[in-house]
């Protein structure tokens, strides 16, 4: 949080413009480094049984913050 208020700060003390950014699918866009096997999905056709081997994060993996960078 004190990170962020220096930030501000300087951007006042200076009048700089401020944007800011919102990555909503940053994770997704995330190429994993360790090798990460899944069961395929309910719903997912012909695959009952399947396991699949992930090139990119999804929602939920633990990998997926680390990843991300």
């Amino acid at each position: 949080m004190n990170s962020i208020r220096v930030v501000l700060a300087v951007c006042a003390a200076h009048a700089f413009m401020m944007e800011q950014l919102d990555a909503d699918t940053a994770f997704l866009n995330s190429t994993l480094v360790e090798t990460v096997y899944m069961e395929a999905p309910c719903g997912a056709k012909n695959a009952k049984g399947m396991i699949c081997k992930l090139n990119k994060a999804i929602y939920g993996l633990k990998q997926a913050a680390s990843a991300w960078n």
